[in-house]
């Protein structure tokens, strides 16, 4: 994790931009914990606020940080 400032705020605005596409509650939860996560790569609160490319599955393990 490089900062979790905007994990909050993505993971809310996902949970709700997929109850309004019509998701599942498990596909919402998929995704607002998906857009979270991303959030945290990063430093900023914006950012790395993720497309919903990004939420398909884009692999970002080059920017994995261990």
């Amino acid at each position: 994790m490089v900062d979790p400032v905007g994990a909050g705020d993505a993971f809310v605005g996902a949970y709700l931009a997929e109850r309004v596409a019509g998701a599942d509650v498990m596909g919402r939860l998929d995704t607002a914990a998906r857009a979270g996560a991303l959030m945290c790569t990063v430093p900023g609160d914006w950012e790395a606020l993720p497309t919903r490319a990004d939420l398909a599955g884009g692999d970002r393990s080059s920017d994995v940080r261990r």
